[in-house]
């Protein structure tokens, strides 16, 4: 009795790997069919390709040509288009807005380097392309390391820094991606199952906002446009790499190097974050000589989609006084 019991714990357990297997086989397979897309077919007409020394770079315009620059970073999985009312407001506003696809995401190229220190040349060369002046430099979430990293680096290049829920990693002890994510096949099965997946999107931005009901099919729509491009789960497994480190070698990764950056610096945080909860905004108002932090009551982590409203105005009162 007993050994038919294991025998058919056995069978069942080799059923459900199968399964597992295949279900995983199937969904990698599936991203292979739908990423077919040129960039000619997406991309808004609103932006233009920048070239640079690491690929080029799609970027967006708009307001006033003579108005301060303010560059505009964008998060993890996202693209420019995320910023679209933060965009609209600030060249209402008499701003001149640069927002940009960092790579591999949105409509830039992917040239397959993903480090903060090559994000912040990649957007050196293309400031340097507009011959903008000395910008207000915006960071979201993921983002914020390369925004941080812009000024550390290229100090010229800005006149203040503001970091939206930045995720920049300074309350975890520094770590090499692990050892299991080194196969490249691993992680296109990962970014297969949630970044390129239509179904998980949703999902995935609901986890990330306080107001779940903010996650609407305008949004959804516009993260998912990008992933559509050919060749999008094997590009994006390249980042993950990247995304999983701590990118030892960034000067934003340093938390001495924040005593050292004498430019102002606000801060804005949705105080529902669950991502990077506000203890970390807190850490990083200790880490900089000279801060403002702004708490967003009832935001989560991307305030700008949440309650664009209540976000812009906190951007705009904080550029002020920048």
């Amino acid at each position: 009795m007993i050994a038919k019991i294991v025998r058919w714990s056995a069978t069942a357990l080799l059923v459900l790997c199968l399964l597992l297997v295949g279900t995983i086989a199937a969904l990698r397979l599936a991203a292979s069919f739908r990423e077919t897309a040129d960039r000619d077919e997406l991309a808004p007409p609103s932006g233009h390709l920048v070239a640079t020394r690491r690929g080029r770079v799609f970027v967006q315009e708009k307001g006033a040509a003579e108005g301060v620059p303010v560059v505009l970073f964008h998060g993890t999985a996202a693209w420019s288009e995320l910023w679209r009312q933060t965009i609209d407001r600030l060249a209402a506003a008499g701003f001149h807005v640069i927002a940009l696809d960092l790579p591999p995401f949105g409509f830039s190229d992917r040239p397959g380097r993903y480090t903060r220190r090559d994000q912040a040349a990649r957007v050196n060369d293309v400031l340097m392309a507009l011959h903008a002046a000395p910008a207000i430099i915006v960071g979201h979430s993921f983002g914020a390391g390369a925004a941080t990293e812009l000024a550390m680096r290229f100090p010229e290049r800005a006149r203040g820094l503001v970091l939206v829920d930045a995720a920049l990693g300074l309350t975890a002890p520094p770590a090499d991606p692990p050892w299991l994510l080194e196969p490249k096949w691993v992680r296109e099965i990962l970014v297969s199952l949630t970044v390129t997946d239509p179904l998980a999107t949703r999902f995935l931005l609901r986890s990330l906002i306080g107001k779940k009901d903010r996650a609407l099919p305008q949004y959804v729509e516009i993260l998912q446009r990008p992933t559509r491009l050919r060749n999008s789960t094997p590009d994006i497994a390249d980042w993950l790499y990247y995304f999983v480190g701590s990118d030892l070698l960034a000067e934003s990764a340093d938390r001495k190097a924040y005593a050292r950056l004498h430019l102002p610096v606000a801060i804005l945080w949705g105080e529902e974050d669950t991502i990077t909860p506000r203890d970390q905004a807190r850490d990083l108002q200790a880490l900089l000589p000279v801060v403002a932090l702004t708490l967003l009551p009832g935001l989560g982590h991307i305030p700008q989609i949440e309650d664009p409203d209540m976000f812009n105005d906190a951007l705009l009162k904080v550029i002020a006084k920048l």
